[in-house]
């Protein structure tokens, strides 16, 4: 009966101990993150707009977590028309998957609406908006336009900050609201929608 009592205790010391963490070592861990990420919004707020761009786009394209979603934020929240549309065509080179919610103004909208949203692989929610979701899979140098799918079908276009979508058959166009969102009017299969874009991070 000894036996197996023993190697039950043999076999608890055997195994590691728990690794505690101290809340010391929580608060200088935390410190260390807080002034390396003021670091980097130093040099996102650098006077010199050329340095200022330039890391931006390196914080979006080859960042962590952390690092990209404080320079997204940075860049779409900034006022400064150069980096919101620099901080746009980084997100978009970065091939993101995007959410995009289509809200008809119609209250009775055609069943092409519908159609429309289930054939692109979205659905409709119970008070008729329609979600989709898109992977950007490049750009496309010859017909200017970041692309989606196995066949490389043009999918958004920019002018300055103004973007346009191709959803359906027509384009729609949306500008930045301020709050991470691209927001425009969306026509799908002549179905004029509200149009969300949701950008943040």
């Amino acid at each position: 009966m000894l036996r197996p009592t023993i190697l039950a205790a043999c076999a608890a010391l055997a195994l590691p101990a728990f690794a505690q963490v101290s809340l010391d070592e929580i608060d200088a861990a935390a410190d260390a993150m807080d002034t390396e990420m003021e670091e980097f919004r130093k040099r996102l707020n650098d006077p010199d707009p050329d340095r200022a761009l330039a890391v931006l786009q390196l914080l979006i394209s080859k960042g962590d977590a952390d690092q990209r979603r404080m320079a997204v934020r940075h860049g779409l929240q900034s006022t400064d028309r150069a980096i919101r549309a620099t901080t746009l065509r980084a997100i978009f080179d970065a091939e993101p998957t995007l959410r995009v919610v289509v809200d008809p103004i119609d209250e009775e909208p055609t069943v092409h609406f519908a159609n429309e949203v289930n054939r692109l692989g979205g659905v409709i929610d119970a008070e008729g908006a329609g979600s989709i979701t898109f992977k950007v899979n490049g750009y496309k140098e010859e017909e200017a336009c970041w692309t989606y799918s196995r066949y490389e079908s043009c999918l958004l276009r920019m002018r300055g900050e103004a973007v346009s979508l191709w959803l359906g058959d027509s384009w729609g166009s949306y500008e930045l609201n301020g709050s991470g969102q691209l927001e425009g009017e969306q026509a799908v299969k002549q179905n004029l929608s509200k149009g969300v874009i949701d950008l943040s991070e």
